[in-house]
């Protein structure tokens, strides 16, 4: 009997499957050997014996069947409910021979754009690998692809602990570092790259885990340049460049995001602290000047300063212990600001606000900021708790878990919150200290900006130490608030008034 043959008597017996699930039954049946490539190959090269519904993905009927006769003619499937965004993204990734990247801010739903992309694959009879950048992301993918996917579909880990490849699954979730050295490449002819926050991948060592072998590949983004240039010198040759754009007005306007309200709060440093401050600030200017002149760093761009300041601190060559003092003095006045016991007489002033609020997440400088900012709400009545990578991974997602249950009011965290992590839905978020990229502000932002069930807005607090380099009104956040405000609903200015010492 031929494959054609085999696959027509599952249909007859089973109208409606997908090519996943006839693969299944035929193993069941022992033909072991047989693929879903073998089964997709089939079906789409008898269109006059078998048709295709239009959901996702799609199932197959024998052609004579009632159910083929109503339904749509084979497409490419889509995920149902997707927005419109998210299916002109995808339409635009097929039209550059499904290769590009897609850059849209967070909290849009990139993650289920490219389970769409998935699917697609897999009904063409591919396999899909996804790379993440964290183990929090690897199961958070893995949750996401099982509750959209067929139940017959295989979804495999590499990292964290486990070991899987696309030998024996028909999806891989890898984490970068453990992808870097092993086996990527698909069994099946075609095969989907997914490459999730791809912006992480720009560098030397994380480009290796870009497998050539995968001819399709999609990746997903919410900043996708890179302040070194890795973006151009390895993810745009492997990608093909951006193909689709997703900024907060647009998101805004299709209700891809909630409405918002941003309060900027400023805070005065103690005449002690100001000292402080300025003395680090000309120490790193003078630094600074040495550096540049002896043309250790390039003066412009900022962000082309910074890449070269680091690269020289971690090297052993002349002026590397000069860049070294400098990254000392920045990190001791980032401590400064974050730390300030005004910001603390700040944090209280919300309390009353934040106990209104569903939710709330606070962004700290630091793992001390973290800890001091939720024993402070702790102490007004909240019930909040610091999660950071002083925890164990068990406990950091037990703490997520509280704060999904509503037993959590609060969440305080320094960086580990800002990417890779699927935070539940909160709808306010107090910035304790100047973010260190547009990058940063934008996955902040995400975090409380997925739409609310009962339409109420969002509210984005910034605290920052007024004439330094946190204040918006000296240019802090790269202009990412002056891009917020002019879409927020409202924006308001307060002082927060503490005793000088």
């Amino acid at each position: 009997m031929t494959a054609a043959h085999e696959v027509a008597a599952v249909l007859e017996v089973e109208p409606g499957r997908t090519p996943v699930e006839v693969r299944d039954f035929l193993r069941r049946r022992g033909r072991v050997s047989i693929t879903t490539a073998d089964v997709a190959r089939v079906l789409a090269g008898s269109p006059g014996r078998f048709r295709a519904d239009d959901r996702s993905p799609p199932r197959w009927w024998p052609a004579h069947h009632p159910e083929a006769r109503v339904r749509a003619a084979p497409r490419l499937p889509s995920l149902p409910g997707l927005y419109t965004w998210q299916r002109e993204a995808l339409d635009a990734w097929r039209q550059r021979g499904c290769r590009g990247v897609v850059e849209a801010v967070t909290g849009t739903g990139k993650t289920l754009l490219g389970v769409a992309a998935a699917g697609d694959e897999l009904v063409a009879g591919g396999q899909v690998a996804i790379l993440v950048p964290t183990t929090e992301l690897l199961f958070q993918w893995r949750h996401v692809l099982e509750r959209h996917l067929p139940p017959s579909t295989s979804v495999g880990l590499l990292g964290g602990g486990q070991y899987g490849d696309l030998g024996r699954h028909d999806v891989l979730v890898a984490v970068v570092n453990s992808a870097r050295g092993a086996d990527l490449r698909p069994r099946r002819p075609g095969g989907l790259l997914v490459a999730d926050e791809c912006h992480r991948y720009g560098t030397d060592g994380n480009q290796t885990a870009l497998d050539g072998r995968f001819p399709r590949r999609l990746g997903l983004s919410a900043t996708y340049a890179r302040p070194d240039d890795g973006h151009l010198a390895w993810l745009t040759p492997y990608f093909g460049g951006t193909c689709f754009r997703m900024g907060y007005r647009r998101a805004l306007a299709d209700g891809v995001t909630a409405r918002f309200a941003v309060t900027l709060m400023g805070v005065d440093l103690t005449v002690g602290e100001r000292a402080v401050y300025d003395e680090l600030t000309f120490e790193m200017s003078r630094l600074r000047a040495q550096l540049i002149a002896g043309s250790h760093v390039p003066a412009d761009p900022v962000s082309a300063f910074f890449v070269a300041l680091t690269q020289l601190a971690r090297r052993d060559r002349e002026g590397s212990a000069t860049a070294r003092r400098y990254l000392r003095a920045m990190q001791e006045r980032r401590h400064l600001l974050a730390e300030t016991p005004a910001k603390t007489h700040a944090l209280l002033s919300l309390a009353p606000g934040l106990a209104a609020a569903d939710r709330a997440i606070v962004f700290t400088q630091s793992i001390t900021a973290a800890e001091a900012a939720a024993d402070t709400l702790l102490d007004a009545g909240l019930r909040a708790e610091a999660t950071h990578s002083g925890k164990d991974r068990a406990t950091r997602r037990a703490v997520l878990a509280r704060f999904a249950a509503g037993e959590l009011d609060v969440v305080s965290a320094p960086q580990i919150l800002d990417e890779g992590v699927d935070v539940p839905a909160a709808d306010t978020a107090v910035i304790m200290a100047a973010s260190r990229s547009r990058r940063q502000m934008v996955q902040r932002m995400g975090r409380i900006l997925r739409p609310k069930p009962d339409g109420r807005p969002a509210h984005f607090i910034v605290v920052f130490a007024q004439g330094t380099t946190e204040d918006p009104a000296l240019g802090a956040h790269e202009g990412f608030l002056e891009e917020i405000t002019e879409l927020a609903d409202t924006v308001t200015a307060l002082a927060v008034d503490v005793p000088v010492s």
